[in-house]
C-alpha cells in the first residue's frame, strides 16, 4: 500500500535519495504525490481517475514549485475534474492553442527530464550540449514546425569544427524530441532514423608498460588528494565519477561498496580493495579524517573533487601522450587484466560494473547469481601486483641495470 504523509516542506527538503523510485500522497491534497528517485531528483504529481481509468499529471519540480503552489494546482485541477474536464486533455489544448519554441522546451527538458533520469555529472554535459542549440536561431522555432533538414542544416554547422559533437547533440537531441512527443507538442520525431553526419574513429588506448609508468610518476607529482585519487582510478579501474564521490561510510572490511544511487547501472557494486588501495586510504584517512568523502576537497561545492581538467592537460605534457584521457585509466586496467594477467573476460567485467564485458543482461543474469567476489578480489590483487612491479624505482633499476 501506498505510503500516506502530511508533507511539509522540511520532509520533502530533508527526504534521503532512496534506492528506488519512491510516491507518497499527501494528507491535506487529496490525489498529491510526492515523486523522489534515485538520482534525488523531487517532483509533485497529481493523480486521478477520469473515463474509467487511473492516470496522473506532472505538477512540477520540488524547487522550482513550493509545496504550497503544488497543492494550489491539484486543488485547481480537482475542480477541473469536478466539472468534467480532464486535466491532460487541457493541457494539450493549450499546447495547440499556445505553441512552444525549442529552445523553450530545451528548457523544460534541463530542469525536469535531465534531473529525473541522469546523474549530477552527465547532466552537466548534456546542459553543456544543449546551451550549444540554444545559441543557435533554431531554438527560436516553434517546436511542432521544426523539421528535419531544419536540424541537420545546424549539425552540419556544429560537424564542420566538432564532428564528434555534432554526433552526440544528435543523440541528445533525438531524445529531446522523444520527450516532446510524450508530452504532447509534437507528433512525431523528426530526426527518428537519421544516419550520423560523421563517421567516428575509435580511439587506440593501448598503452605500454612504458607509457604506465609514465603516466603514474606524473600522477605522482600531482597535488593530495588528486594525486590520490588518480591512482585509485588505475588500481582499482573503477569510473572516476563514481571514485570521486567515495565515502569513508562506503568502506568496510577491505570492501568498497559502491552505492546504487552513485553507480552507472543503478546496482550496488563492490570492490575488493587491494593493499595497495588501502595504502592509499591509510594516507587519505591522515588528510582527510574529518570529512565524509575520502577525496575531499573544500573549493568544490559538491564536497569532493569534482574538477579534473587541468591535471589531465598536466600529466598530458608530463607524458607527451597527447591524447591522454583519464577514462584511459580504467581502459588500462581492464586490457592489462585481459591480455596480461590472463583474466577472464567475464571477471573484469564485474570488475568494473561493467554490463558489456560481464555479460550482465537479461538472459544470463537468470543464470549467473554469485556476485564473483573471490574472483575480483583475486584479478584486483593480481593486477595490484603486477602494478607495483610495474610502477616501483626497484624494477627500473633493474631494467636499466
Amino acid at each position: 500500500m501506498a505510503e500516506k504523509k502530511t508533507l511539509t516542506h522540511t520532509f520533502v527538503k530533508d527526504y534521503p535519495v532512496p534506492e528506488k523510485r519512491i510516491e507518497i500522497y499527501d494528507n491535506v491534497q487529496s490525489g498529491m504525490i510526492l515523486r523522489v528517485t534515485p538520482t534525488g531528483h523531487k517532483s509533485f504529481a497529481f493523480r486521478y481517475w477520469y473515463d474509467g481509468r487511473s492516470t496522473q499529471r506532472t505538477i512540477g519540480k520540488f524547487g522550482d514549485v513550493s509545496l504550497g503552489e503544488a497543492r494550489k494546482k491539484a486543488g485547481e485541477w480537482k475542480e477541473m475534474l469536478s466539472d468534467g474536464l480532464d486535466p491532460i486533455t487541457e493541457k494539450k489544448k493549450n499546447k495547440r492553442e499556445n505553441p512552444i519554441t525549442l529552445g523553450e522546451y530545451i528548457e523544460e527538458f534541463k530542469n525536469d527530464y535531465l534531473e529525473r533520469k541522469l546523474k549530477a555529472s552527465t547532466q552537466k554535459t548534456y546542459k553543456s550540449r544543449l546551451n550549444k542549440v540554444l545559441d543557435d536561431r533554431i531554438s527560436d522555432k516553434s517546436l511542432r514546425d521544426i523539421k528535419r533538414p531544419d536540424v541537420r542544416s545546424f549539425l552540419k554547422t556544429e560537424a564542420k569544427d566538432h564532428p564528434t559533437n555534432a554526433n552526440r547533440l544528435q543523440a541528445i537531441l533525438s531524445k529531446v524530441f522523444n520527450e516532446a512527443l510524450d508530452d504532447g507538442h509534437i507528433t512525431e520525431n523528426p530526426i527518428k532514423g537519421m544516419d550520423k553526419l560523421t563517421d567516428e574513429k575509435s580511439r587506440d588506448v593501448r598503452y605500454t608498460d612504458d607509457d604506465i609508468k609514465a603516466i603514474w610518476n606524473a600522477i605522482s607529482e600531482e597535488w593530495e588528494p588528486m594525486q590520490s585519487l588518480l591512482k585509485m582510478l588505475l588500481i582499482t579501474g573503477q569510473r572516476l565519477g563514481e571514485t570521486s564521490k567515495m565515502k569513508w561510510s562506503d568502506i568496510n572490511n577491505r570492501m568498497w561498496i559502491i552505492p546504487q544511487a552513485d553507480t552507472k547501472n543503478k546496482t550496488p557494486h563492490k570492490v575488493p580493495l587491494p593493499n595497495m588501495a588501502l595504502n592509499l586510504l591509510k594516507k587519505m584517512k591522515s588528510i582527510n579524517d574529518d570529512s565524509e568523502y575520502v577525496f575531499a576537497s573544500q573549493r568544490d561545492k559538491t564536497g569532493h573533487l569534482s574538477h579534473f581538467m587541468n591535471a589531465m592537460e598536466r600529466i598530458r605534457d608530463e607524458t607527451m601522450l597527447n591524447d591522454f584521457r583519464l577514462h584511459d585509466l580504467r581502459h588500462i586496467v581492464a586490457t592489462k587484466m585481459i591480455d596480461d594477467l590472463g583474466v577472464e573476460f567475464i571477471t573484469v567485467g564485474k570488475v568494473l560494473n561493467h554490463k558489456g564485458l560481464s555479460a550482465s543482461n537479461a538472459i544470463t543474469s537468470r543464470y549467473i547469481n554469485s556476485d564473483f567476489t573471490e574472483q575480483k578480489t583475486n584479478a584486483l590483487n593480481l593486477w595490484a601486483g603486477h602494478l607495483t612491479e610495474l610502477t616501483s624505482n626497484l624494477t627500473l633499476q633493474k631494467r636499466v641495470l
